[in-house]
């Protein structure tokens, strides 16, 4: 995904310097930091503990609490396979983000890593695929609100499009507010998700019947690859930890030790969840709502509306974090002029980039209002591997061009972690469709036409 494209040499030390903005100005960026003169403007509030609240509200939310029903239909018990799986990529690929993660103190995250390492072409690429992994991802928790909702109360359906557009405008008026707000909104949501979800688990190792466990695989195992890059959607997210680092007090150290402390958090909750919901619930194969018809089979009435407003905090606390994420790409991608540059500003008061913001807000809003849960969380894995496959090549690449800058963290092993993130990666999307692989490469084609356009005029102005 135009990872080789615009590779160049780069020194460890050296300063890139381009002509750029509206008025020509100079723009100066060190390599190994990879800072735009225009993020002087943003605000370092994010403390370790808000970084990690935002990877958790990233990664858990709505994948699973109601994929597990398709990949028990798809595998029976053995669906527990693409939970292993789909964790063992995520582990090998955050090993691979938190090396290249503690080089860098700026915006903007895996496309930050592809621009160090292979040129401007390949970091736009990455950023460009990024934002739309977010947005269609956005547009499929968007919808899972309303399934959320639609457990609590079933007039919820009716009024999807109102649910829609006041979420969107609520997040779009945290963001505009600032980073620190959105930061105590992310901090409480990540409270009211993780206390509900533990309360299922614990309870419900209690009720587990192993007789449900069997048969292991009564479908065969043909379908495991499918089943891996549907569940897969549940544990991606962890990618956006780094994408505010330069709103980050410290992020060459925050984003490495929050990176692997929320990862493991979320295997073992993950894994709890499934083993409750396998085993408590006969009906599992199908459900649309696994974890509360689970929960219905032996925390009663009160415990069961317990575990719906907690699946509903954990669904918008998700939207909320995936919101900040999907905007702080589009602000770097117009920070460094590769989309129109007034997409890169940033408030004079509250240091929110308030245009990306709405903007992302009011493509998000489409999708959401257009799409479905499932496809859109499909597309969105596929487009997501756009900005992981290049992060595992950029460990490699950075470790030759800046052996004098060693990373905050480095990975052990030497090439032997990112080269099997990089095989599994490479087989998981294999499973893809081609029809989904069809969209992703018509959206980085709307993206490199973009950006041609918006270089053209940099270099119309600096003439």
């Amino acid at each position: 995904m135009g990872v080789g494209m615009g590779c160049a040499s780069l020194d460890s030390l050296l300063l890139l310097v381009r002509w750029g903005g509206k008025d020509g100005e100079l723009e100066v960026r060190d390599s190994t930091l990879a800072m735009t003169a225009t993020e002087g403007n943003l605000k370092r509030e994010l403390r370790l503990r808000d970084v990690a609240s935002i990877g958790i509200n990233g990664i858990v939310g709505t994948g699973i609490f109601f994929l597990p029903g398709r990949a028990a239909e798809m595998l029976g018990p053995a669906a527990l396979l693409t939970f292993l799986i789909a964790a063992v990529l995520s582990l090998l690929l955050v090993s691979c983000f938190a090396e290249v993660g503690s080089r860098f103190r700026g915006t903007g995250g895996p496309m930050r890593y592809a621009e160090a390492a292979f040129g401007d072409l390949a970091g736009f690429s990455v950023g460009w695929m990024g934002l739309v992994a977010r947005i269609s991802s956005w547009g499929a928790l968007a919808n899972a609100l309303v399934t959320a909702l639609t457990s609590i109360s079933a007039a919820a359906t009716t009024y999807r499009v109102g649910i829609l557009c006041g979420l969107f405008a609520g997040l779009a008026l945290v963001n505009v507010s600032g980073i620190r707000w959105t930061a105590v909104v992310t901090n409480i949501f990540t409270l009211a998700k993780i206390l509900p979800i533990l309360f299922f688990i614990v309870v419900g190792v209690f009720f587990i019947d192993s007789d449900l466990y069997r048969p292991f695989a009564p479908h065969g195992y043909s379908a495991l690859g499918q089943g891996s890059l549907l569940i897969l959607f549940a544990f991606v997210g962890f990618e956006t930890l780094g994408v505010p680092a330069g709103e980050m007090r410290n992020p060459r150290s925050s984003v490495p030790k929050a990176l692997f402390g929320v990862i493991g958090l979320v295997v073992v909750i993950y894994l709890g969840i499934w083993a409750v919901a396998a085993g408590t619930l006969p009906t599992l194969a199908g459900s649309a709502s696994p974890v509360v018809d689970s929960a219905a089979t032996f925390l009663g009435p009160r415990g069961t509306l317990l575990i719906k407003v907690g699946i509903l905090m954990s669904v918008i606390g998700v939207n909320a974090a995936v919101s900040l994420s999907a905007s702080r790409f589009l602000y770097a991608l117009g920070a460094r002029g590769q989309v129109p540059r007034f997409l890169g500003s940033v408030h004079a008061t509250t240091g929110a980039p308030v245009p990306a913001i709405l903007c992302t807000t009011a493509l998000a809003l489409a999708v959401a209002l257009s799409g479905s849960f499932v496809e859109l969380a499909v597309l969105s894995v596929v487009a997501r591997f756009a900005q992981m496959m290049p992060t595992c090549l950029a460990v490699l690449v950075l470790r030759r061009q800046r052996r004098d800058d060693p990373p905050g963290y480095r990975l052990p092993f030497g090439a032997t972690v990112p080269v099997l993130a990089l095989l599994l990666s490479v087989w998981v999307l294999s499973q893809a469709e081609l029809r989904q692989f069809l969209w992703s490469a018509f959206a980085l084609l709307i993206g490199l036409i973009l950006y041609a356009a918006s270089r053209g005029m940099i270099r119309r102005h600096a003439d």
